[in-house]
């Protein structure tokens, strides 16, 4: 008992650095340049568009350690949007002030959050007549479970897009493949620790966001059966949901963001549903059971043109907001 309040304390620590350190670091990465180097673009910008032609609204999702509003990161991504286009733009918020939502970006329970933030959408008259999101990091696949989970009860999604999502988990400790030193380099040694012996404890895997798309290749059986989170929104067990597949397919598209040198997420690919085959092999998901035998609707959505795999230059979230600008908003918002 004292050695498992030993480690949840680690945690504690480790939210606590992480949300005192992490959002100032947003503003500058969002200020330092990016050299571009992309894929090929996507659908006309026209399904991002209501029957009127206009744009339509967008829903946001920040990633860990961020809040929804911070001047320095999402704060500027939500102004540039609405001065932009010129629509209403929501920023999700998941706990209150800014401290709170990031610390519930680390500690809460998704299923929990997930359920929150889909009453939450399908109260807001702005949304009506359909919308867009755009999920950054963990966000993503946090979005993602929205329109799988209660997209049938929400005004037409048009187009999803996530930015250096974790679809198919990490199997590292998102941070742990950067140099850190110091108190950083402490904490989230103990903190890969903790999610390498006990990602799928009680009260680790009810409260830790990050053991909760926690997926280690070599113990498939144990994340099965105690992640309480991705195992579902990913349709792996037995049991399949055919709402998730059905609500999936029923997005315009589906853009998939992947850094090209991303070292936070571990394998990279987990932000285009690859992910190892139990060695040092990236299985990419069209050779999965997931898009063949189409758990998730993904095949679907790729027959229809709706599946687009894009890269991002640079590191995990390093972006400028000329680069959100050109790609994101001018190409799949506008």
């Amino acid at each position: 008992m004292r050695r498992a309040w030993a480690v949840v304390l680690v945690v504690l620590a480790y939210i606590n650095y992480s949300c005192a350190a992490r959002v100032p670091d947003e503003q500058q990465l969002l200020e330092e340049p990016t050299a571009r180097t992309f894929s090929a673009a996507g659908l006309a910008s026209g399904l991002a568009q209501g029957d009127n032609g206009a744009p339509l609204p967008v829903v946001l999702w920040h990633g860990m350690g961020d809040s929804c509003c911070s001047l320095g990161s999402m704060g500027s991504i939500k102004q540039l949007v609405e001065d932009k286009l010129g629509v209403f733009v929501h920023s999700i918020a998941t706990g209150p002030g800014e401290y709170q939502d990031a610390l519930s970006s680390f500690y809460s329970n998704m299923n929990q959050q997930v359920a929150h933030v889909c009453g939450e959408l399908a109260a807001m008259h702005e949304l009506k007549g359909g919308f867009n999101m755009v999920g950054f990091s963990q966000g993503g696949q946090f979005l993602r479970a929205v329109v799988q989970r209660c997209g049938h009860t929400l005004p037409p999604v048009h187009s999803l897009i996530t930015l250096g999502g974790q679809h198919q988990g990490v199997a590292n400790t998102p941070g742990c493949s950067v140099d850190l030193t110091g108190a950083a380099a402490r904490a989230c040694t103990a903190m890969q620790l903790l999610l390498a012996r006990g990602a799928y404890a009680p009260w680790v895997r009810e409260n830790i966001v990050q053991a909760q798309y926690f997926k280690d290749p070599l113990q498939l059986g144990a994340y099965l059966r105690y992640n309480i989170f991705l195992p579902d929104i990913n349709n792996e067990r037995a049991v399949k949901n055919s709402n998730y597949a059905d609500n999936l397919a029923a997005l315009q598209r589906l853009v998939l963001f992947r850094f090209d040198h991303d070292t936070t997420v571990v394998p990279r690919d987990s932000a285009w549903f690859s992910f190892w085959d139990g060695a040092e092999t990236v299985v990419p998901l069209r050779e999965q059971p997931l898009y063949t035998e189409d758990w998730l609707g993904l095949q679907r959505l790729d027959k229809a043109g709706g599946l687009i795999f894009e890269s991002a230059p640079g590191e995990h979230m390093q972006f400028t907001l000329k680069w959100f600008e050109e790609r994101v908003i001018d190409t799949y918002l506008a």
